[in-house]
């Protein structure tokens, strides 16, 4: 069970990464800038919600004196109805000049998404990158290539400034002198995108008020998503489209994201959202955990306290199967059925694999992979073959818990570290104590011959048992198990075999740390792991980008001061029971903490809890039933605390290009596990609202796309608590936090859950007169012990205003 307690270096490799190709890159720019077709059709976009800068009628007056030149043809409009795909895919080149603020709706802006990614153009203009700052559309962002920041007040906003061209061999810089003056406007940016070519920059000593030091880009461009994107940070003053430098400048950028006049294909665009449609196929389950596929369709789904169920895929209808008796399900800790597996020749062996916790004649507790057969819908639990075990300290947490198969029978396991996360403040459990071996994550995640905190890998025989497959982390049996895959990881809940590339991704829920300490180190994090090959993830060494923990003395109570090497780890514990020298850490692919994340801020922020679906391969299902070819190659992951669904697209060196919602207006209640079923529609099972029980919103559902429903409708609103935003359509601003900070997951309002029921925090403080600063602190700093053992997650990324308007909501119930 998840507990409530739920991109540097990667820069530099990108810049690297994008000068290697950047020769090849420029012939393909300019190309295309010299084939630029002659009758384009060019919109030009200036709707404004914010600064209406006075260049804007000046501006359109240069672009259609282009034009004229170019033979271009020029539509000037504020009307956001335009973003349509009827009207922009005859739209050759799409520029943002000097826009402000928010001026697309949801729509809208999947119109323009689905233009870029048919083949469209952009150009940006000054104040694009002053546009749709604010919110959840972070594709603009990158597409525009960076984020307005300030620009400069002293002596004026205005100055002269010298500029250098950086890539003389394109479009929008090969008319233009190595360097040349300007007086304009001199933007600082934040959020970069990194994939970016740079054209020209701006020398900050020429000049006051710069922010980027020696090195300031100002004009850039890059293939994005499937279209042409170009960015000048020059156009704020009416002077400068009167400027022979600029103008050659801004005639360039046109023609780059003209292009050479190859139609728009719409074949591989996103969908809308509203051609994502949802069928709730069973409700009313109970602590559902774990699902997987029969060949038939037909859905095999584990509830955590011990119940296998059969639903059909065509009626619907569920058989409760029951389970084995000597399962051990201990409600609190995290154990009983925590994962369910189909054998991939299922048609022939009837085989199902289940990973759950039992108990021994000694009432110890062990781990168990143990396979059924299934006939005519029932299994007989008396006879089961086991294929590995192994011991567990049933006084605590943390199991993990999926299965996934490789199409050549190889099984996947994801165990859990097994390890208390109190008393540690947040941070790692490397708790030496006598008496509080629970604490120690050294002694099973850190620990080569331990099988938790770890993903196994193993070849289940028919007879019961297992091989070790060639290729594991440890082939000498002195150095670790042979069944360990990967090791160092803290609570990996869900995990899937990709067969094209024969990777393996899982998601593993962190530490609770909400800020950093310079004597415990990094805050905490959650992450989304690839395995292109066995590795050693690092836990309790580090968490998130390899942050390095610092050695702490639990019996002094005092840091050490030393902190771990991610490149050289030797597990120091007494509790260790394998080799001290261990495998170098090796970085997730994803990661993100409670706040927002500044690597990776399409997650969010809020509670956290990361699991991943699937990798979706197109050609694997039904034409008629899969989803668009748009996905192909993509991978799904899941946040069970922030309720979403989100896909991630790969760059060509695996690393990711951007996160994306899927179907953001489906609600969720905490979706615990997803996968693709035969029919290529995404089935997501949700645990539901109260924990620990039966709920009527615990569901199975089925996502499919229709083609044919393109009706406009608003995506429910995303409130952002931490940003500062405006709430909508709540009857409270404080249940909006309460909701988007994962708050309902531990608390309802009438019933005890993890945590006490609103109406019982409201009555014990009503009439303690520092009730809300009480309550605005303990949100802040998070613990536990004055309702029971749960601990409640730090919540310090919420401003104080925030935490008052949450507080004064508990306390108004």
């Amino acid at each position: 069970m998840k507990t409530c307690l739920l991109r540097g270096c990667f820069i530099v490799m990108a810049v690297l990464v994008a000068a290697c190709g950047q020769d090849k890159f420029n012939n393909a720019a300019a190309a295309t800038e010299k084939n630029a077709k002659r009758d384009a059709t060019i919109l030009v976009f200036s709707k404004t919600t914010g600064y209406r800068h006075e260049s804007i009628e000046t501006g359109i007056e240069a672009i259609n004196t282009i034009a004229r030149k170019k033979g271009y043809r020029v539509i000037a409009t504020e009307d956001a109805s335009y973003f349509v795909d009827e009207k922009l895919k005859d739209i050759d080149a799409l520029v943002f000049l000097n826009t402000t603020g928010d001026v697309l709706d949801n729509l809208q802006q999947i119109a323009m998404e689905r233009y870029i990614q048919a083949g469209g153009g952009f150009v940006g203009v000054h104040a694009a990158a002053d546009t749709e700052w604010n919110g959840d559309w972070f594709w603009y962002r990158n597409l525009v290539g960076g984020v307005f920041k300030s620009h400069p007040d002293t002596p004026s906003n205005v100055q002269q400034a010298m500029v250098s061209v950086v890539d003389a061999d394109f479009a929008a810089s090969e008319a233009l002198p190595k360097t040349f003056a300007l007086a304009d406007e001199w933007y600082n940016f934040r959020d970069l995108y990194e994939f970016t070519n740079h054209v020209l920059t701006v020398d900050e000593s020429s000049y006051q008020g710069g922010e980027h030091g020696d090195y300031h880009p100002i004009a850039w461009y890059h293939n994005y998503d499937g279209g042409r994107a170009f960015y000048t940070g020059l156009g704020h003053a009416k002077t400068t489209y009167k400027d022979a430098n600029f103008l050659a400048h801004l005639e360039g950028g046109l023609a780059y994201a003209i292009g050479d006049g190859t139609p728009k294909n719409y074949s591989n665009v996103r969908p809308y959202d509203t051609q994502l449609e949802r069928t709730v196929l069973l409700d009313h389950l109970n602590e559902p955990i774990s699902f997987d596929f029969l060949p038939n369709g037909d859905v095999l789904l584990a509830e955590r306290p011990g119940n296998l169920k059969i639903i059909d895929g065509k009626t619907h209808k569920a058989t409760d199967l029951g389970f084995a008796k000597d399962i051990a399900f201990l409600s609190h800790e995290e154990m009983g059925l925590v994962g369910v597996a189909v054998d991939p020749n299922f048609a022939t062996t009837g085989w199902v694999y289940t990973y759950y916790t039992a108990f021994t004649k000694s009432n110890d507790v062990i781990a168990r992979i143990a396979r059924f057969d299934v006939k005519n819908q029932t299994i007989n639990f008396d006879k089961k073959t086991t294929i590995i075990e192994w011991p567990v300290e049933k006084n605590c947490c943390h199991m993990g818990g999926d299965l996934a198969f490789t199409p050549t029978g190889e099984l996947f396991i994801a165990t859990g570290d097994n390890t208390s996360p109190r008393d540690q403040d947040g941070f790692n459990p490397v708790d030496f104590r006598e008496g509080l071996r629970m604490n120690d994550a050294l002694r099973t995640s850190g620990n080569t011959s331990d099988l938790r905190g770890k993903i196994l890998r193993i070849k289940p025989l028919p007879e019961g048992g297992y091989a070790i497959p060639k290729g594991n982390l440890f082939s000498n049996a002195n150095e670790g198990r042979p069944e360990i895959y990967a090791m160092g990881t803290r609570n990996a809940f869900t995990l899937t075999y990709d067969a094209k590339t024969g990777d393996v991704f899982y998601g593993d829920v962190g530490p609770d740390a909400s800020d950093d300490n310079p004597t415990r180190g990094p805050r905490g994090y959650d992450e989304i792991n690839r395995l292109t090959g066995p590795a050693h993830m690092g836990w309790p060494w580090v968490i998130g980008d390899n942050y390095p923990y610092v050695k702490y003395d639990f019996v002094a109570k005092r840091s050490t001061g030393e902190v771990f090497d991610p490149q050289n780890l030797i597990n120091y514990s007494p509790n260790n029971t394998g080799a001290k020298k261990v495998p170098a850490a090796q970085a997730p692919l994803i990661w993100y903490p409670y706040g927002n994340s500044e690597q990776f801020p399409e997650v969010g922020s809020g509670g956290r809890t990361a699991l991943v679906a699937d990798v979706y391969r197109a050609d694997q299902f039904p034409a008629a039933t899969r989803l668009p070819e748009y996905y192909d190659g993509k991978l799904f992951i899941v946040e069970f605390m922030r309720n979403w669904v989100k896909v991630v697209t790969f760059d060509e060196n695996n690393g990711v290009r951007k996160i994306e919602p899927f179907a953001p207006q489906i609600s969720y209640v905490l979706p615990i596990d997803a996968r693709f079923g035969p029919d290529g529609a995404l089935y997501v099972l949700e645990y539901g609202s109260a924990w620990f029980k039966e709920n009527t919103d615990a569901q199975l559902s089925r996502i499919t796309f229709n083609p044919n429903n393109q009706a406009a409708a608003v995506t429910a609103v995303q409130t952002e608590a931490a940003a500062g935003h405006q709430f909508a359509d709540v009857p409270h601003a404080g249940e909006a936090l309460a909701k988007n900070n994962g708050c309902m997951a531990c608390h309802k309002l009438d019933s005890a859950s993890v945590g006490p029921a609103f109406k019982q925090v409201a009555a014990k403080y009503k009439d303690d007169p520092n009730a809300v600063a009480y309550l605005v602190d303990k949100i802040a700093k998070g613990g536990g012990g004055v309702w029971g053992p749960a601990s409640m997650p730090p919540f310090a990324y919420l401003d104080e205003a925030s935490r008052q308007t949450l507080a004064e909501y508990v306390l108004s119930r």
